[in-house]
């Protein structure tokens, strides 16, 4: 039985650590919490939440070892506990994590402590951070695998009563990039779609399913591959109306490129793509599309344009002319070359 079924049946630990990124674990795990510790009338007064970028610690410990009001237990919630890892303070907040270290040695038996740490991992030369991960329950809510987070998705499909054929399936999994907290909030609206007769299609992934920020960069690599410029600086400048990141943006084009030229390399040394997706550790898929990509192009085409998105990322990180045109430059240079 994994914590969360626990949890969900009522049974407590006095301190738990989740660790992880994928939101979807998390907010199923407050859920669990706030829907078993206590009864929603105990709410108000016996549920403190504090978020460590604004708060210090002392305020959440001060509540974890003070009674509860009119009920059996309080729950306290810790987030962004920053002081964890290595990373520089965020705010001029003082944390006292000798007063944590304390607590964790005998917490209060009337209080649950849940420390939700959004981390890959959290520094474990930390003292702190070592008493923890001894003395707490250790919840792991990660992102998972591709394949799992399918399987995931696909379950959740079946037990709702829904039907998608396989190819719609494929589809929604390119669409949502295999990121399963997208994938459930988008399978709420593919739900109330299809909710007379069940079943999901192509068209509706289409029509309701946004493109995520990796597909539209992925066209971009297409219309740069065939020198198709104001396609392309099209769809940069609806990304920048979007608020996304000039930087941002340029780094994800040039990690493609980077990934066309290694698959490239490796096709001429005789690699087939299943070999290829092992020693460059990604989905096979990607590897089958970049193949797809640079079936006709030649080397020195792909070289060219990652040395000018190279060229791209030091002048916005020197401040060298401004970050939101560079692209367009390079574009427009690139295509008459």
């Amino acid at each position: 039985m994994n914590e969360l079924t626990k949890i969900k049946k009522g049974e407590f630990s006095p301190v738990y650590l989740f660790l992880g990124t994928e939101s979807f674990f998390i907010e199923e795990a407050r859920a669990a919490l706030l829907g078993s510790a206590m009864p929603i009338e105990d709410q108000e007064l016996n549920v403190g939440i504090y978020n460590m970028e604004e708060v210090p610690l002392a305020n959440a410990l001060e509540d974890a070892e003070s009674m509860p009001f009119f009920g059996d237990r309080r729950l306290v919630m810790i987030d962004n506990p920053y002081f964890l890892t290595g990373e520089k303070a965020k705010s001029h907040l003082e944390h006292d994590t000798s007063w944590l270290e304390n607590y964790l040695q005998q917490p209060s038996e009337t209080t649950i402590l849940a420390i939700f740490a959004p981390y890959e991992k959290i520094d474990n030369r930390k003292k702190v951070s070592k008493l923890l991960k001894n003395k707490a329950t250790m919840v792991d809510v990660k992102p998972l695998e591709p394949s799992a987070s399918r399987n995931y998705l696909s379950q959740l499909i079946r037990n709702a009563g829904y039907q998608m054929e396989r190819q719609s399936v494929q589809f929604f999994f390119e669409r949502i990039d295999d990121n399963l907290s997208q994938g459930v909030r988008e399978l709420e609206k593919l739900f109330l779609s299809a909710r007379d007769d069940k079943i999901i299609t192509k068209q509706m992934v289409i029509d309701l399913v946004p493109r995520n920020l990796e597909q539209n960069i992925f066209d971009i690599v297409n219309l740069v591959l065939k020198k198709q410029a104001d396609q392309a600086i099209q769809i940069y400048r609806d990304l920048l109306l979007q608020k996304e990141e000039p930087l941002k943006i340029n780094a994800i084009l040039l990690s493609q490129f980077r990934l066309l030229l290694q698959v490239r390399i490796l096709a001429k040394k005789g690699y087939q793509q299943p070999d290829m997706a092992k020693l460059l550790r990604i989905h096979p898929y990607r590897v089958k599309l970049a193949n797809q990509q640079i079936r006709t192009l030649d080397e020195k085409v792909l070289m060219e344009a990652h040395l000018g998105l190279v060229e791209i990322e030091t002048k916005m990180k020197t401040g060298d002319g401004l970050k939101e045109i560079q692209f367009e430059l390079f574009m427009l240079k690139y295509a008459q070359a």
